[in-house]
Parts: C-alpha cells; sequence; structure tokens
C-alpha cells in the first residue's frame, strides 16, 4: 500500500508545485528517488516540529503531506495535530504507515492499536484506513482534493490488490456478497483474513475504507440480522464503537483486547493470540449465529 501511495504522491508533484512531503527521517528507501527534490523535506526525528511545520506551510498556500511511522503521526504530536491543523481546518495530508500491528515484533513503541480512537476525537479530521493498494490510492486521491484535514493509516506488507473494478471509498465495498442475513465489516489489512473467514461461515464481508463518511449505515445495515466488526485495533474505541454509536443495532465486535501487548511475535502470531486471525473469527461468528 505504501508503495502505491507514495509512487501517486510523486506523480501529482510532478504537476503541482505547491505539494510537499514532510518524512519524519521514515520511509527512506520508499522515497530515494525523490528525496532529492525540492518537494520533500526531511526535517529529522522531531514529530511536533514536523506538524507545526507542515501547518505553517498549509497556510502559505500549500498541500502538505506529513509521512511516517503511525505512531509518530497521532500519538506522539496529538496535541500540534489538534491545534495546529484540526482546529485551523487545514487540508493537511496525514500518512501513517504501519497500522495496526503491522510492525510485530518491533514491540509497543511502534505498534499503531489506539489510533482512530485518538483521531476520532479531532473535530474536521477524516480518517482512512484502506485494506489494499487500490483502497490507498482512492483514500489519498479523495484527501488530496478535500479541504479537511486527513489521517490514512496504511500496512506495508505488500498487500494483495482485491479490487478489480473502480470503488468508492465514501462507501462500505463488497468484498463476499451473498444472501445472507449476516455481515461483518472490516477495515485495513485484517482483510488478509477473509478467506479463512470464509472457509467457515458463508456471509457477506464488506470493506470500509472511509471510517468518518456521512453514510447512512442504519439504512444499510437494517436488512441485517446480525452485525459483526473486525479490525486490528483496540476492540474499544476503533471502528466498531464509532458504528455502534450511528445505529439502533447489536454490534459483535472483533479486535485487539485493550492491553498492553507485552506477548513477542510476528504479526500472525499476534493475531491468533487476540483471536483476530480469520480461524478464530469464522468460528466465533458462525457460533453466533447458529446461537
Amino acid at each position: 500500500m505504501r508503495n502505491s501511495v507514495a509512487d501517486k504522491i510523486k506523480k501529482i508533484a510532478k504537476i503541482d508545485e505547491t505539494l510537499f512531503v514532510i518524512a519524519g527521517d521514515a520511509g527512506l528507501g520508499v522515497w530515494d528517488d525523490f528525496k532529492n527534490s525540492k518537494q520533500f523535506i526531511n526535517p529529522g526525528v522531531n514529530e511536533q516540529l514536523d506538524i507545526g511545520f507542515g501547518a505553517g506551510m498549509s497556510l502559505m498556500g500549500h498541500k502538505v503531506i506529513y509521512y511516517n511511522i503511525a505512531p509518530f503521526v497521532i500519538m506522539r504530536p496529538y496535541e500540534f495535530v489538534r491545534n495546529d491543523i484540526c482546529y485551523q481546518e487545514l487540508p493537511m495530508i496525514l500518512i501513517g504507515t504501519g497500522s495496526g500491528i503491522t510492525y510485530a515484533p518491533a514491540g509497543v513503541t511502534h505498534y499503531v492499536v489506539e489510533d482512530i480512537t485518538l483521531a476520532s476525537t479531532m473535530p474536521n479530521l477524516d480518517i482512512f484506513s484502506p485494506a489494499d493498494p487500490v483502497e490507498a490510492v482512492e483514500c489519498f486521491n479523495y484527501a488530496y482534493k478535500s479541504k479537511r484535514p486527513s489521517y490514512i493509516r496504511i500496512a506495508k506488507n505488500g498487500e494483495d490488490v482485491i479490487h478489480t473494478e473502480k470503488i468508492d471509498i465514501t462507501k462500505p465495498i463488497f468484498i463476499n456478497k451473498n444472501d445472507s442475513k449476516n455481515i461483518l465489516i472490516l477495515h485495513g489489512s485484517i482483510v488478509d483474513e477473509v478467506s479463512k473467514i470464509l472457509g467457515i461461515v458463508d456471509i457477506n464481508i464488506v470493506s470500509v475504507p472511509m471510517l468518518t463518511s456521512d453514510f447512512n449505515w442504519e439504512e444499510f445495515l437494517s436488512g441485517y440480522d446480525k452485525v459483526f466488526t473486525l479490525e486490528e485495533h483496540f476492540i474499544n474505541g476503533g471502528f466498531g464503537t464509532m458504528l455502534r454509536d450511528k445505529i439502533d443495532k447489536k454490534i459483535h465486535k472483533f479486535g485487539l483486547k485493550n492491553e498492553y501487548i507485552h506477548k513477542i511475535g510476528d504479526r500472525d502470531y499476534l493475531r491468533e493470540y487476540y483471536e483476530i486471525d480469520g480461524k478464530s473469527v469464522g468460528n466465533k461468528v458462525k457460533d453466533i449465529i447458529n446461537g
């Protein structure tokens, strides 16, 4: 996903001289062919400065993209994002790589499992969590045209393309559609687990790339008996929580337990440990549906 987004940014930069990328000493391999450009700025490991600097450039009419590992995009400079960008409604684009536990086993400093909670506390901030490179590019296209601040959280593990047709990232996108009266809603790279889920239970599955759209969820979900959400994020405070506040229907949420992760292992190990892997989710969904 990150390479697809970076390629799109470089392409736009050739025709938009107002576009600037600020990289907090991260993703240098991704930007090797762009780092000598006048439109690329690396202030180093100084996240608060990066945000303040970007906000100043945005006030001067530039389209600014701040790129860094996700914990250093929303969490460390939270106050600066809040005051400098969101309060002033600046159309700056924040791109955080390594969403969820992508960086496992690097440890808690590099996990970003509470970023949706934090981002959702800031009015005016659009939140995106694409599931594949196609969604990621479309999320960036939306953010680039928007006059609002945006936060795009992406993984970095060479995710497979799952969409072959044109998509609208402001609406849920069906990954699996059938006659079932049950639906599973997910976002981000956890889409990797879909095939395992479908091997256990027959269910509609949709991806939600834009978590803050004005989509009418009450109407969309009215025809479903049971609604499930799955995310590589804390179970409390993530998209499942956001959706629960929008509809008058019980939601069965699957996500990471709200606790500090002390277990050591790669992403697949941690998904299995917290039972958000496809096999675990599929079995739980099947048990709930069968009552």
